[in-house]
């Protein structure tokens, strides 16, 4: 458990004094618990969320580049993301804060300690804030990166639909400058999507979610040996790997992004995820012990 979230947060306070534990009504427990949850999980996402709209529309703008009439590859239908937004976020937010429960769950279930479900909720809502935090993060670099370089996406010149007939491109070794590329599409937000196209964010959210659960199921169930928590890593991490690799594959075949730009959305979830969690769960001791809880005679501490 993370100490600097711990003591910052609703959630912390659950993990109570031995002491006081035993005179707590598990009904308040519950109820105290979900509020604190709730709580903490609402104001990370309202002010990110927040955080990221002033970032994405006051603080940063993509760098126009200028538009080399011969480059074909920048002249590809627009088509319909395969993997679209509400399901990415739905995926890659929503999915590991249940992978979380019941994971932490079968530990608590299956371990030894006096005020285990206050130690549960506490222990769930402060692993998944910090996923939470390191997926803001990404977001962040990710879009100042897509605004910094302003590489243009496969599809656009037919999302530009440029004014041909004011713009002299009448040879293929010819460069267009950015204030002589007139748009004619109304839609200033999609024209500048179009100029975004490094690192993939779909791509970069999906290996973000991957990474992260393939350190947390494979240290959980390698240093707790709850036969319980492997079965259920064998079960979760193909399916992630296949819904991982095929969003990122979907984002080129989509004309939404060219390889290179997968490349680097992979690199950038490794940067933000493996630095965090890299080092957190290595060992029995470290997994039991800041959730004040001990496994059964079964299993030793490292």
């Amino acid at each position: 458990m993370p100490e600097v979230l711990r003591h910052v947060t609703f959630s912390g306070r659950l993990v109570m004094p031995k002491k006081d534990a035993l005179q707590q009504n598990w009904r308040d427990n519950i109820i105290k618990a979900l509020i604190y949850m709730v709580l903490d999980i609402s104001i990370v996402l309202a002010v990110s969320i927040m955080l990221f709209y002033w970032f994405a529309g006051k603080a940063v703008a993509p760098y126009q580049r200028p538009f080399p009439c011969g480059d074909d590859s920048l002249k590809r239908p627009f088509k319909p993301n395969t993997v679209g937004l509400k399901h990415l976020l739905a995926i890659s937010l929503g999915s590991p804060f249940f992978v979380i429960v019941i994971v932490e769950g079968i530990l608590f279930y299956k371990s030894l300690g006096i005020n285990r479900l206050s130690k549960f909720f506490a222990t769930t809502t402060l692993v998944y804030m910090k996923y939470l935090l390191t997926y803001a993060l990404c977001t962040f670099i990710m879009e100042y990166l897509k605004c910094s370089v302003g590489r243009m996406r496969p599809h656009f010149v037919e999302v530009c639909n440029p004014d041909w007939k004011n713009i002299k491109c009448d040879s293929l070794d010819k460069i267009i400058q950015p204030e002589d590329m007139i748009c004619t599409n109304p839609d200033k937000h999609r024209i500048r999507t179009a100029r975004t196209s490094f690192p993939s964010g779909h791509t970069a959210a999906a290996f973000h979610l991957l990474i992260f659960l393939f350190i947390y199921l494979n240290r959980m169930s390698s240093h707790t040996r709850v036969a319980e928590i492997s079965f259920f890593r064998w079960l979760v991490l193909p399916t992630y790997t296949v819904w991982t690799l095929f969003t990122a594959i979907t984002r080129v075949t989509d004309f939404w992004h060219f390889p290179t730009d997968v490349l680097g959305g992979i690199i950038l979830a490794a940067c933000c995820v493996i630095p965090v969690f890299f080092t957190s769960w290595r060992s029995t001791s470290e997994i039991y012990a800041p959730r004040d809880i001990v496994p059964d005679d079964s299993i030793k501490l490292d």
